[in-house]
This record gives C-alpha cells, structure tokens and sequence, in this order.
C-alpha cells in the first residue's frame, strides 16, 4: 500500500465510496518513519443555546472557587467542574438596539461570534465574518473541512424573522462573509454522509452498496485489514475502538430512519431526524466528536436551537414555547419551565464533554485539546438584556478564564476579548475583530 495513500498528517481509508480519517498513531508514524507530532492539535468549538438563561440558577453567590454545590442548571456538569470555568461581566453591545429598535434575539445570534451590529434593512443581510471562520480560515489546510456547523433547527437566510431583521441572523452563527452564513447541518445522516462517505464516489458506488447491502464501516473494513498489519498492539486497539463507534453510530442513525435506505435511491433518502430532542443533540454531538477525533476540521460550531426559537418541549413535559416562555414576568410556572429547558441544555453539554473525555489522546484526551465555548448573548430572555452573559469555557490558557472557577470582570469586556483569547491561545496570530478592543485578561 502507497505511503501517502495511508497518513499525512493524519490516516486516510478510502474504501468504495467511503473516506474517513483515522486518529494519528505513533507505531504508523514509525512504520513510515514520519515524525512524530509534538502535540495533539487544538480544536476549537462554540455552542450556542438561545433565549437566554434564569441567571439565579446559573452563577454562584460570589467569583471565585466554584462552590461545592454548583448552581442547579450547570449540576449535569458535575463529573467536568475541575475543568469548566464561568466568565461574568462579558458584553455583546452590537446586540443590543443602539437607536436601531426590537429585534434583540436577531441581534444576539447575529453579533454572537462576530460583533458586528446586524444590519436591519427590509430582510438585507450585512454582517461581519464569525471568530470560527476566522479561524477556519488559518486552519483550511490542516484538515478535509475547514469548519463544520451543526444545529437542530433549519430555516433560510431571506425574509424577516424578528422585528425586521432578516431571518439568517436568528438562524446562524457563523458567517463566511459580511453577506453569507456558513449554512449549518441539521440532518444528521447528511452529517454522517460528508463525513465517512465521498461526494461524488458515493452516487457512484450507491447501487453497489445497496446490492450487497453492507455498512459503510464494511467498506472501511477491506482497507484497514492491510493498515492493522502496520500498526502496534496500542495502535490496533485504536482502530479498532475507533471502527467499533463508527459501527455503533450507523446502526443509531439507521434506527431513526422509517425506511429501508437499501431500497430507495439516495436522492431520496430520508433525513432521519429523530423526534427527541436529547437524541437529537445526542447524535450531533457523537459526529461532533468524531469529526474532531479523525481530525476531519478543527472547528466547529453547534446551535442547541435558533435564537428565538419557539419549538416544545414535550419531552419535559412542559406545555408551550421555549421563547413565549423566556418572558416568564416572573410567573412562577414559567420561570421553572425556563429552569428545566436550561438543564436540560447543560446536560445536553455535559454528554459532549463526556464523549470528548472518553477519547485518549496523546498526554490526555480529546477533551484536553478543546477550546470550548458555551453560552448566549442574551443574558435574560425576560429582559433582552446583552451584559454579564451566560457564558461557560473549557479551556486552558485562555485570558480572562480560570478552570474550576468563576472570574468576573467588574468593568465588563467585549465577548469578541474572550473570542480573540481562544484564538491566540490556539496559536493563530488574528488580529482585532468585530468591537474587539484587546484580548481579554483576568481582571486586575
């Protein structure tokens, strides 16, 4: 088997219709005398829940060591508290109205990443280019993706959406352009599909996978019987730990599906979104963490659901709409309908961070390479307000953060400093952004 067919600077099976990069292993790099990596990459991730948060249950009383009883929405986080850090006092002016009127959610989804002031001009987008896409931008030729952008809800950039504004800013995050959004994925077998199968070669060979019948991991199957034969007792139990979860998540994917996809044309195969929404996060989070463990990008941004999203919970069983419900005026069934909806976000969090934990790396695991941003722009969706943000890091080294801690910048500070904090910490040289002033740093 050719040399540069197997590794770069990562592993690449290709099978029929099939790609997927394998985890960097130290016996191949040996086997082909490539030097070793000095370290696991960074990656970088943003997630984004909408509608704000009940802050009462979100920070503790005081900065400082995180209490031992943390607040009750971020309790699911337990098992990760020697690594998350709460970061209060952080400020997304260009979501606020600055003589521009309603439309805050708009604002606060558009202006998330980039700080820039959305424009409102009869449904027009303007906007700047996204933290990730600037990074992607640095990164777009270390990986096959440059970045990836998951969420649970669609929706289309024209027409206006709230108070004006056009419907993109509600329903993105990422922006490849003052224009253009970077367009996320909600289905996860087209997640799935980009991932482990090529474009074209898929239409291709699609006839022939539907008549033998076989898994796309069955394909990856032929080419890594040659690749085993190279690799360590250390490094095969990887491969083969990593082609038993590739196993695992097809046959979950597949079970959400109604139909046999064996017998209809992949043009028509159904999207398989499943109903819950747990699962549903669920499943964007395994692809999340295998698109970073095969090293596929080292960016991605994950939408928990649109800002002003509206959708049910029933499986809370909780009646109305998350955004009716947000303007709580302090109704207590409300506010604890708003409370649940929140955990319920944070333990959707807490399965990333497990999954990601559960990934050995060298010196540690996948979760230790990972800048890791959560939270919103909208700090009470009772109020619209857009200071002293909900805002959750895993991350190390990062200005302004302390894992295990919650550090407060009294003045306040531009997200867009902790954006450009993450940046440089991951080692790209960006310069100031969006209403950055500087990157952030722990307060005097």
């Amino acid at each position: 088997m050719n040399q540069s067919h197997i590794w770069s600077r990562r592993a690449v099976l290709r099978g029929i219709g099939t790609v997927a990069a394998l985890p960097w292993m130290a016996s191949a790099a040996r086997a082909f005398d490539l030097p070793p990596l000095a370290r696991p990459p960074r990656r970088l991730l943003w997630c984004y829940t909408p509608n704000g948060i009940h802050m009462p249950d979100w920070l503790p009383q005081s900065p400082g060591e995180l209490p031992q009883q943390l607040p009750w929405i971020l309790q699911p986080l337990e098992a990760h508290r020697a690594r998350i850090g709460l970061v209060g006092g952080m400020v997304c002016d260009k979501a606020r109205a600055n003589g521009d009127g309603p439309g805050d959610h708009a604002r606060a989804s558009g202006a998330f990443l980039t700080g820039v002031q959305p424009l409102k001009d009869e449904g027009k987008i303007l906007i700047g280019i996204s933290a990730d896409q600037i990074a992607a931008k640095s990164l777009q030729d270390a990986t096959r993706f440059s970045s990836l952008a998951f969420g649970t809800e669609g929706g289309g950039t024209s027409g206006q959406c709230d108070s004006g504004y056009a419907c993109g800013y509600s329903n993105n995050i990422s922006w490849i352009s003052k224009t253009s959004p970077l367009g996320k994925e909600i289905h996860p077998q087209r997640i799935f599909d980009r991932l482990f199968r090529s474009g074209r070669e898929a239409g291709r060979f699609a006839e022939e996978r539907r008549r033998k019948k076989r898994s796309v991991l069955d394909f990856l199957l032929e080419d890594s019987k040659d690749l085993a034969t190279k690799l360590g007792n250390e490094d095969r139990a990887k491969l083969d730990e990593f082609l038993h979860g590739v196993r695992e998540l097809e046959q979950r994917l597949a079970r959400t599906v109604s139909e046999d996809v064996g017998s209809i044309d992949d043009s028509l195969r159904p999207g398989g979104l499943p109903r819950d929404r747990g699962e549903h996060l669920r499943l964007l989070a395994d692809l999340l963490v295998l698109a970073l463990k095969t090293d596929s990008t080292r960016v991605c941004t994950l939408m928990f659901a649109n800002e002003g999203s509206n959708r049910s919970h029933p499986e809370l069983n909780i009646s109305g709409g998350h955004h009716e419900l947000s303007h709580h005026r302090d109704n207590p069934e409300h506010t604890a309908a708003i409370r649940k909806i929140n955990r319920f976000h944070a333990e959707q969090l807490a399965y990333l961070l497990d999954q990601l934990d559960a990934v050995a790396e060298e010196g540690g695991s996948l979760l230790d390479s990972v800048q890791l941003m959560y939270g919103s722009a909208i700090r009470d969706g009772n109020r619209h307000d857009h200071h002293d943000l909900p805002i959750l890091m895993v991350a190390k080294d990062v200005g302004g953060v302390r894992p295990g801690h919650y550090v407060h910048h009294p003045q306040g500070a531009p997200l867009n400093n902790l954006h450009l904090a993450m940046l440089q910490s991951a080692g790209l040289a960006t310069p100031l952004f969006g209403d950055a002033t500087g990157v952030l740093k722990d307060p005097v």
